[in-house]
């Protein structure tokens, strides 16, 4: 298996980046389980640059391609200020982790416990106490994935997303 190489993107991987977001969007009819984003709403090409320019997107590269990708925020998510989370810690120590995913090309191959713990390894560096995410309610591989990496489930709870609108999802936490 070749080594996955995990770093920052960089504004040359944009339009990579962006593709990679579309090719999973595109995908998602032909999955069982997943994140119901919608290109150009969530992710869009304006938040992908933003991402990149803030140093916040990271990208799992194999083959020369991105085979995994991920968005990873300081400050807790307004989504997330009402909900009781485990691990106490100030806005400033809180890390969010958004638009997770590996390319449906790269799926199986045990790629994504690598960028996970980068990104773990990215939030300790930035002083974090922990990393919260949500998974849409009944996506158990994902959970199981986030499990498997010292996440722990915290809550069921209804979000409101702008493109997909009220929804159940399992909020997950990592202690750092």
């Amino acid at each position: 298996m070749t080594e996955l190489n995990c770093r920052l993107a960089i504004e040359a991987d944009l339009a990579a980046l962006c593709q990679f977001y579309q090719d999973i969007c595109a995908h998602q009819k032909d999955d069982q389980f997943g994140a119901d984003w919608h290109w150009g709403i969530y992710p869009s090409e304006k938040d992908i640059a933003e991402a990149i320019a803030q140093k916040r997107a990271v990208v799992g590269i194999k083959d020369g391609k991105i085979a995994s990708a991920g968005i990873l925020t300081v400050g807790n998510d307004p989504l997330y200020s009402k909900f009781a989370w485990p691990t106490p810690a100030e806005d400033n120590e809180i890390a969010v982790l958004h638009l997770y995913g590996v390319h449906p090309s790269f799926r199986r191959q045990g790629l994504s416990s690598v960028l996970l713990t980068f990104i773990k390894d990215q939030a300790k560096k930035l002083g974090c106490k922990s990393i919260r995410l949500d998974s849409m309610n009944g996506n158990v591989p994902a959970c199981r994935l986030y499990e498997k990496n010292g996440w722990r489930f915290v809550s069921q709870e209804t979000v409101y997303y702008d493109d997909i609108g009220d929804c159940k999802v399992d909020l997950l936490e990592l202690a750092l």
